[in-house]
């Protein structure tokens, strides 16, 4: 029977009303975390299956940030209607994805670590589709936290329109960082440029983990094109453009980082004033046969008078 997304939000809504009547005293309830948050892979065969971890580094990994042990389990969905990203269908079996293991004890500070496998049934019926799928990982009931935790990466699969030679192989270590994962920024003035670094002292850094360089490249987009839930309290950015850098497209050598200015430019309108917004950075490895990406939220809350 396939797995959906159906009912993980009330799930969810169920656990945070649990967190207003569970939270320890200290307000510490740790936290999960991982870098594979979207992978995009293209030029698939049928009648083919791919280790990612093999084929390029990119293992799942979920660390434990929290300061209590936990047990984590991994779960394929196949995503509802409302989640699909535009151009994408429901994985026709969740069971085209495995995990090597999908179940775990993490200690503190320490990751979970599993390769996932996707396999493309040898049917021609699947050529030319692109199909999206959801790996939820989340603690169960044991340990000493007092809330479920739980997050979805997304995984994309284009297959190829023709079918090839199976012998073709993935080259390359596509593994990137990005630095911080969030930031907040608070009374923003609008009405005029922001820079980030003045305000904050902080910029965004991309560091290439693996032994090839690479090409990125930086765009901001809305939450919704990202399929990234925004908080209660706050609104998708209004427009995207308003969140600039002082590049778009850059190259990076082995093993090699660059960093990269932001800038916040408000129009000096009313509607803009007051308000709590998110704006989604996405950081995208261009590869011929994978898009790799990864995404900074940056919260922003604009001042009440201007």
């Amino acid at each position: 029977m396939e797995k959906t997304g159906v009912g993980i939000k009330a799930y969810l809504l169920i656990l945070s009303l649990i967190l207003l009547f569970s939270l320890p005293q200290d307000g510490n309830t740790g936290g999960i975390s991982t870098s594979f948050t979207e992978v995009t892979i293209r030029n698939l065969s049928i009648g083919k299956n791919y280790t990612i971890g093999q084929k390029v580094n990119r293992q799942l990994r979920v660390r434990n940030k929290g300061e209590n042990s936990i047990e984590l389990k991994m779960e394929v969905l196949v995503p509802s209607k409302s989640e699909l990203k535009e151009g994408y269908e429901p994985i026709p079996d969740a069971s085209w994805i495995e995990m090597e293991k999908d179940y775990f004890s993490v200690e503190p500070s320490k990751n979970a670590v599993t390769d996932v496998i996707v396999t493309i049934p040898s049917d021609k019926k699947y050529l030319g589709k692109k199909y999206q799928a959801y790996i939820w990982s989340h603690t169960v009931g044991k340990g000493k936290l007092p809330i479920a935790l739980g997050l979805k990466s997304r995984l994309l699969l284009e297959i190829s329109e023709k079918e090839r030679d199976l012998s073709q192989e993935f080259t390359g270590k596509l593994d990137f960082a990005v630095f911080p994962d969030e930031m907040v920024l608070e009374n923003v003035k609008i009405g005029g440029a922001y820079d980030i670094k003045k305000v904050i002292g902080k910029v965004l850094e991309v560091k290439n983990l693996s032994r090839y360089p690479h090409i990125y490249e930086i765009r901001s987009i809305s939450a919704k094109r990202a399929g990234i839930e925004v908080e209660d309290g706050y609104e998708d950015c209004p427009h995207p453009d308003f969140l600039t850098f002082d590049k778009s497209d850059f190259g990076l050598k082995r093993k090699k980082k660059s960093k990269i200015k932001m800038y916040l430019n408000f129009p000096e309108r009313e509607e803009y004033a007051g308000k709590k917004y998110i704006f989604v950075i996405r950081i995208r490895l261009l590869e011929k046969e994978f898009l790799l990406n990864r995404y900074l939220k940056l919260y922003v809350t604009t001042a009440a008078e201007f």
